[in-house]
């Protein structure tokens, strides 16, 4: 009796570790109507691709996602889109939340500007 009530404890409590991805479970709460390059699309880069090694000067990977300037020439050539939405090659650790990919769709589709 008591190992089965230990067992019946110990799997609840586990089960109570679970973790969801708040923007799987209700993907209808991404913002896309405010997207700017300061307050959304340049915090996803210094995150997923400006980082140490990758899209930065030295890096292996082509270009400065760091910069605005970086950023608007990879937005320019079709790079950014290419890899990060259409391909989804980019970053390598794994595709950008759908929420992301959305808020930087919105912001090419709105001529990448710098604000």
């Amino acid at each position: 009796m008591r190992k089965t009530l230990f067992s019946l404890l110990a799997g609840c409590s586990l089960m109570g570790c679970y973790y969801d991805v708040e923007e799987e479970l209700y993907p209808g709460a991404c913002n896309t109507l405010d997207v700017t390059y300061s307050g959304t699309v340049a915090p996803i880069m210094a995150f997923s691709c400006a980082v140490a090694g990758c899209h930065v000067p030295g890096g292996t990977g082509p270009g400065d996602l760091g910069t605005y300037p970086g950023v608007k020439a990879a937005a320019d050539n079709g790079t950014l889109r290419a890899a990060v939405i259409d391909l989804k090659v980019m970053p390598p650790s794994g595709p950008l939340s759908p929420c992301q990919q959305q808020q930087i769709d919105q912001w090419l589709q709105a001529g990448a500007p710098n604000n």
